[in-house]
């Protein structure tokens, strides 16, 4: 039972410290580079909306169907890419954000993986 608590002991702190370290980094990107917040669910145009939709169906499933962690992660990546490369297009800088997140789940994901946070 104590080897149950501390492995998730261990895995709520590590997913802790990448919130704290997304948010930060969130905030530290808006102030330099003078990105406006704007609503996460706001597409700039349709094939935006509707991309989004079919990668959401094509990951939901993923999970359900082919429960695998590195073939979710990559379409996680893949809907990251979507969005900035549709921000970059429209203009917004919002896309920086977007991209800093990716960063960070990369970082994440590799992470937990390395140090057998996410493995069985």
């Amino acid at each position: 039972m104590n080897i149950i608590l501390s492995e998730l002991y261990q895995f709520i702190l590590f997913i802790g410290v990448f919130i704290l370290i997304f948010y930060v980094s969130e905030i530290t990107a808006r102030k330099k580079w003078n990105i406006v917040r704007r609503p996460e669910a706001e597409e700039v145009n349709s094939l935006h909306k509707w991309g989004k939709r079919i990668l959401g169906i094509i990951l939901f499933f993923n999970f359900v169907f082919f429960p695998s962690g590195i073939k979710n992660a990559v379409i996680i990546m893949v809907i990251f890419l979507f969005n900035a490369c549709m921000q970059w297009k429209a203009g917004e800088k919002e896309y920086i954000v977007t991209l800093l997140g990716h960063v960070i789940f990369i970082i994440f994901i590799t992470l937990g993986y390395m140090l057998h946070i996410f493995s069985d």
